[in-house]
Formats: structure tokens, sequence, C-alpha cells
């Protein structure tokens, strides 16, 4: 592993991009379920985080348009699926610091 090395800017810039889009609570409880259970309904995503269908249809949609999520229609349902690992990179630096607790870091160690 080369530590010293430096990570271009377009990186940082990619990386950015998916946090700003991500940092909203509800987001980050989508982004969980979809890792946890794979590709899912709308509704189901919804039903999953306890949130209002509309709002959690935005957040997906913000998503989706982001290039974070993939989405394919079947019938009249809308199902949606990981498309961009940065976001599930983050999403595992946000669970090793809960689950290390208050003297965890996100990496590094």
């Amino acid at each position: 592993m080369m530590k010293n090395r430096k990570l271009p800017p377009d990186f940082f810039n990619a990386v950015a991009e998916v946090i700003k889009i991500i940092g909203h609570p509800q987001r980050l409880q989508i982004l969980e379920h979809l890792e946890l259970y794979g590709e899912s309904k709308a509704g189901d995503i919804a039903e999953a985080v306890g949130g209002r269908q509309g709002a959690v249809s935005q957040h997906l949609n913000k998503m989706r348009i982001a290039g974070i999520l993939a989405a394919r229609r079947d019938s009249r349902e809308v199902y949606y699926r990981i498309a961009e690992q940065h976001a599930v990179t983050i999403l595992g630096c946000i669970r090793k610091k809960f689950e290390e607790g208050s003297g965890g870091g996100c990496g590094g160690d």
C-alpha cells in the first residue's frame, strides 16, 4: 500500500459530490437498506426506513440523478440498487465508526 502517494484532485471531487448528496440521514438509511438487502422496490425502501413515500421517492430520485443509485422499471414498480461504490465505502466508514465507538476512527489505523 502506498500511504504517501497523494490522491488526485479528480478523485477528491468525485468523492465530495457523493458526500454532498448522501449527507442526509434518510439518504444514508436508504443506502444502508440497499447495501444490506440489495435491489429493492421504492415502496419497500420507504417502509424499511420509516419515511413517507413521497419524501423517500425524492431522495431516491436525487441519488439516481447523481449516479449513486441505478433504477429499473418492472411494470408499475421501480427497483433501486447502489451504482456508485464510493457511497458504499463511505457507509462502511460510518458503520466502522459506530462499531468502534467514540474511540475509533474511519480507517487509517
